[in-house]
């Protein structure tokens, strides 16, 4: 047999082999993913960083989710919904049989309840001012009705649930892919009370423990780990490929960085050093939906004078500021399509902030501005910039730093004027930015209200037109710079490492979201002149 013929016969007998592989589902192993995070606040309603949204795709669903690819609105626990042609009216159907992980069932009524409790006007939940387009939510929420029956939520039978709007939100599916408004155990509502405002726990027994309505529920919690085991009463859990997956949650770069070039960690998403990475090609930086800034209290003196703070932003060295980041930025919104260029704050005047001052009374001047920021070299030298370009003008500062895993809760006080914050959009439209500048939001930790910018929230919430309604959102942005409230630094790049040659159904996205149901392992794609020993990546 010549070796033409040889090489014939041995590819025809393994092509029916690798066509058998083919079909045949690839294995699939425990995920393991490395978070930057203290001990996390697993409550769907107190739950507010990054970190702990990520976590929560895989515990929890409502009635609708996130594509993973697009990130659009797709069916999750309710199969369809239909809109009436005011768009006023939603109503959602769920699908038959639908069961928490303890075999409860999640009916209509559960989501009403579960809404109902992310309104709690005592508890200033995050995210609860984000219902304000349903009927009667904004008043219960801010106290003006404690009648929960003029609330726009109808439980018309255990599988249909009707939602009353006061005025057309076309967001409103985009924002109901959000954890906030997951379906919720009957029994672990009330615990919000005990871990509204809490960021971190000193220990598991003191975290919250989620009875899971998503693709997996929790089987330990340690210190250093969250073990997730698929769930199986959940309505798609044959769709479901991971059979399990441990998040660690510490904080050593280099270790976790070690483990994920030695294939023992799967994903980076917080810990990482860029530089120890041995194959580059794993090393995602994209941009995303998010902006970094910082924000002045405004309910207190000198920063509640719009003319100090005026001054204050005005004398501020913008390119030595933002110098250090990637994606400057001079506006709140990250640029979208549609969407006009917003005039932004970028331009040093020094002349222009000693004329300000001179309008504004010696003794409120003399005032001190007092910093809070997280307790890192970055930060640091941030304020020592800002307090540099401050007292130039005359302006004394005071800065605080704290631990960062303290830093969340200590913004809910009152005893600064000036923080810094990362705000990722949580579904991609501008109000995901506005909102947070809002009167009655609850995620307005500036105090800043204005008559003029929730006037042109309101147009644009009642405009169906997206053009026109982009228009009042922008009108809006420009009331809030022109207010030196805040003073833009950067929109975020998401700094991801992962393998996607062989992990499928992790896509990049622009709110750095990764529903864990939709992951999974795949037979490693080759590449070129590079050869792999299993569990090792090399460059």
């Amino acid at each position: 047999m010549t070796k033409k013929n040889i090489l014939l016969f041995l590819i025809l007998c393994i092509l029916p082999f690798a066509a058998c592989a083919e079909n045949e589902p690839y294995p699939q192993n425990e995920f393991v993913v490395s978070v930057t995070t203290g001990i996390p606040n697993l409550h769907p309603h107190a739950a507010y960083n990054a970190n702990e949204a990520q976590i929560l795709t895989g515990l929890y669903e409502g009635l609708c989710i996130y594509d993973p690819y697009t990130l659009q609105p797709a069916a999750g626990l309710a199969k369809e919904w239909k809109i009436s042609a005011d768009g006023l009216t939603w109503t959602f159907t769920l699908r038959d049989n639908l069961t928490f992980e303890n075999g409860d069932p999640i009916t209509a009524q559960v989501f009403c309840d579960s809404f109902i409790n992310l309104l709690n006007p005592a508890l200033d939940l995050p995210y609860a001012s984000l219902l304000d387009c349903v009927k009667g939510a904004k008043e219960y929420r801010t106290g003006k009705t404690a009648d929960i029956s003029h609330i726009g939520l109808y439980a018309e039978s255990d599988t249909s649930l009707k939602i009353s709007l006061v005025y057309p939100a076309e967001q409103l599916a985009n924002i109901l892919c959000h954890h906030a408004f997951s379906a919720v155990h009957p029994s672990q509502l009330k615990a919000v009370t005990q871990y509204a405002g809490k960021s971190s726990f000193s220990k598991p027994s003191a975290a919250f423990k989620p009875i899971a309505s998503g693709p997996f529920k929790i089987e330990s919690f340690t210190a250093e780990k969250i073990r997730l085991i698929k769930n199986a009463a959940y309505w798609d859990t044959e769709a479901v490929p991971l059979p399990a997956i441990s998040i660690l949650l510490d904080e050593d770069a280099d270790k976790m960085t070690e483990a994920f070039n030695q294939g023992t960690v799967h994903w980076l998403c917080g810990s990482v050093n860029l530089n120890k990475v041995a194959a580059a090609y794993t090393i995602h930086v994209t941009p995303m939906f998010a902006t970094e800034y910082f924000y002045f209290k405004t309910n207190a003196a000198p920063c509640n004078n719009q003319t100090i703070r005026e001054a204050l932003v005005a004398a501020i060295p913008y390119t030595e500021l933002r110098k250090d980041y990637l994606i400057p930025a001079k506006t709140l919104v990250f640029p979208l399509t549609g969407y006009p260029a917003v005039p932004g704050i970028d331009k040093q005047d020094t002349a222009k902030a000693e004329k300000l001052l001179k309008k504004i009374p010696q003794d409120e001047v003399k005032k001190p501005v007092k910093i809070l920021l997280p307790e890192t070299a970055f930060y640091t030298e941030q304020a020592a910039l800002l307090k540099n370009a401050w007292e130039k003008i005359g302006i004394s500062t005071e800065v605080t730093t704290v631990p960062f895993e303290e830093y969340y809760d200590r913004l809910k006080m009152e005893d600064y004027h000036l923080a810094v914050i990362s705000w990722i959009g949580d579904f991609a439209d501008p109000l995901a930015f506005l909102e947070l500048f809002r009167p009655d939001s609850n995620l307005n930790d500036s105090g800043w209200h204005n008559a003029e910018y929730e006037n042109f929230i309101k147009k644009a919430s009642a405009e169906q037109n997206r053009k026109t309604r982009f228009d009042y959102l922008a009108k809006a942005e420009q009331v809030l710079l022109d207010a030196s409230v805040l003073i833009p630094l950067s929109h975020i790049p998401a700094i991801n490492v992962i393998d996607l040659s062989d992990i499928k159904g992790w896509y990049v996205n622009a709110v750095n979201i990764h529903p864990f149901k939709f992951i999974r392992f795949a037979q490693p794609a080759p590449l070129p002149g590079v050869a792999l020993s299993k569990g090792i990546r090399s460059k």
